[in-house]
């Protein structure tokens, strides 16, 4: 008697072939891509938006067929091998595209984590399939539709995930440079926001005495909005700056938190006021994507070191902070020096709009750094 053989399962080839391209894909996420060799590359976010449509409908297809009975292996392995040879090839396509002198290193960041992510939720959910094959689709006693109901929950996890970066892959592809940007600044500004309101919630009994709260001072333009999104259209984001008040010489260093808040709020709220302004003069009308044109790299480039100044004021708004709670009157003033400095070169930067004219902006922004630099009085000098 010949000794029985199991034939292989229809699914071992594109298991493996599925799980070594979602790691290939998990190792290139860690380097920059390379300049793309052709002259005349694809447009990654066409290609980030189709591979992410094609890839929510298979996932929906293979969840359908995990989660019901009869377990079908030929029809899984259909669709493994549909992601495999169209949806993570173009992914890989789309990483390899995405040269953050061409894309920003803004959306070049925001599309390696979503690609993390989307690797990460397909290998969770593939890698059920091996132990759903071993238990085939006979009748289940109790303790088995226990286990039914465990390893459901977990393919709706894993399908969850993969859905909801789908989902963002394909907003983010419509969005383009531009729109990643704003709401990276919109972001942004809602923590320099979270900042000062703080500072000034911190000394309730003096905070109604600072000069730059009185009507004579306060700027026109310091109306603020429920959300950070609709900061960016208030109406008066270009009104003239008002005159600040006169500046005074910030204490000496360990002086009473409560002297020290009257010379931080000023410049903060400055500050703050600036936000809105780059985000509707300078990030709403950035050049779009196309799948025939992509912005210049001088654009890019200026882009990006625009969002590199708007990150390091949100952050250095919460340093400031620190430094007044602890009642360190260097820190503060060095931190504001730095604060102004950075400031001007933000300004300065994207003073002209994309075309290289002068717009509203542009006058605008001297006034803002002449008030900038008579609130903050010689620092930074």
């Amino acid at each position: 008697m010949l000794p029985s053989t199991s034939s292989p399962s229809p699914l071992s080839t594109p298991l493996a072939t599925l799980t070594t391209l979602l790691q290939t894909l998990q190792s290139a996420l860690p380097h920059s891509p390379p300049p793309p060799s052709n002259p005349h590359p694809p447009n990654a976010l066409s290609l980030l938006h189709d591979s992410s449509s094609l890839l929510h409908a298979q996932t929906t297809k293979l969840s359908l067929l995990l989660l019901n009975r009869p377990f079908t292996p030929t029809a899984i392995a259909s669709i493994l091998t549909s992601i495999s040879s169209g949806c993570v090839p173009g992914l890989l396509s789309v990483w390899e595209l995405c040269d953050a002198r061409l894309y920003s290193r803004v959306l070049r960041d925001e599309i390696r984590v979503l690609l993390r992510d989307t690797a990460a939720g397909l290998l969770a959910l593939v890698g059920l399939i091996p132990q759903l094959e071993a238990q085939g689709g006979g009748r289940r006693g109790e303790e088995e539709e226990v286990e039914d109901e465990r390893q459901r929950e977990e393919i709706l996890q894993a399908t969850g995930q993969v859905w909801r970066v789908c989902d963002r892959m394909i907003a983010v592809a419509g969005m383009g440079i531009a729109g990643v940007a704003a709401e990276k600044v919109d972001a942004w500004h809602a923590l320099v926001k979270d900042a000062v309101e703080e500072i000034e919630s911190w000394d309730p009994e003096n905070s109604e005495g600072s000069s730059f709260e009185s009507d004579s001072s306060s700027p026109p333009t310091e109306k603020q909005n429920s959300t950070a999104a609709k900061a960016s259209n208030t109406n008066n984001t270009l009104s003239k700056p008002s005159p600040p008040p006169p500046p005074h010489p910030i204490p000496n260093n360990n002086a009473n938190p409560h002297a020290l808040k009257p010379h931080i709020l000023p410049p903060l709220k400055l500050l703050r006021m600036l936000y809105p302004a780059l985000r509707k003069r300078r990030i709403a009308p950035f050049p779009p994507s196309s799948r025939t044109s992509l912005p210049s790299e001088t654009q890019i480039k200026t882009l990006d070191e625009l969002l590199s100044h708007l990150q390091a004021f949100s952050e250095e708004t919460d340093e400031v902070a620190g430094a007044l709670y602890d009642g360190d009157a260097q820190a503060v003033e060095r931190r504001l020096a730095g604060l102004r400095v950075r400031a001007e070169r933000c300004v300065d930067a994207v003073r002209l709009d994309w075309g290289g004219g002068e717009d509203a902006f542009s006058a605008w922004s001297g006034k803002w750094v002449g008030r900038m630099r008579e609130t903050m009085g010689a620092l930074g000098e």
